[in-house]
């Protein structure tokens, strides 16, 4: 269940960044996002399930991007931890944090949470966690969902089964007819949200 004020302040963030999904780029060309409206409705049902907790779940974003996600998720989450591996998208975050913190205050929504941490690094890497470690006391065995938009799903998922604690889960967006099976991770739910674009694994006790 979301409070009315936590929906009217996601529902903002999604209406901001919805603005700048369409045709923005960056040294690569077009890039693409995560539609917040399709996040949201992911999760309800996480909620609903138990699966995402607002005052345990330590949420990472394993190609943050600009950091939208994780600015959505702070307010469902209590960690929510971002891990961008180019650094002239990781550069837009300060940018876009402060416009967004903007935008809320004029809507008079909740402002931004202080439980966000965006590094620059490989999500690959177990050392970048040690950073994340530094930074947050959050190790990569304290991780409860893995996110990631489609793009290298399936090396993030090898690394998960590789390095993630037992009973984590691993949330892919960007999936529609075809929904993949990785090694040591089970699928749960191949729609979450019943969007259409959003699966759902867990790592399987080893």
């Amino acid at each position: 269940m979301i409070d009315k004020d936590t929906e009217r302040t996601l529902k903002a963030v999604a209406e901001f960044f919805d603005a700048i999904k369409i045709g923005y780029t960056g040294h690569s060309g077009y890039r693409k996002t995560t539609d917040l409206y399709v996040l949201l409705e992911a999760c309800r049902d996480l909620l609903k399930e138990g699966i995402l907790n607002p005052q345990k779940t330590v949420f990472l974003d394993l190609g943050c991007g600009d950091g939208r996600v994780n600015l959505f998720m702070s307010y469902l989450t209590h960690w929510s931890i971002g891990i961008e591996l180019e650094d002239f998208i990781y550069d837009e975050y300060p940018l876009r944090k402060a416009e967004l913190e903007h935008f809320l205050k004029e809507q008079n929504c909740l402002p931004l949470r202080s439980n966000i941490f965006i590094i620059n690094g490989d999500s690959l890497n177990p050392e970048t966690y040690n950073i994340v470690f530094k930074n947050t006391s959050i190790t990569l065995k304290d991780i409860d969902i893995f996110y990631t938009y489609i793009t290298l799903h399936d090396a993030f998922a090898e690394f998960i089964a590789r390095e993630a604690r037992w009973g984590s889960f691993y949330m892919v967006y960007g999936f529609n007819a075809i929904i993949p099976r990785y090694e040591g991770l089970t699928l749960v739910n191949p729609d979450v949200g019943n969007q259409g674009l959003i699966a759902l694994y867990r790592k399987e006790k080893q």
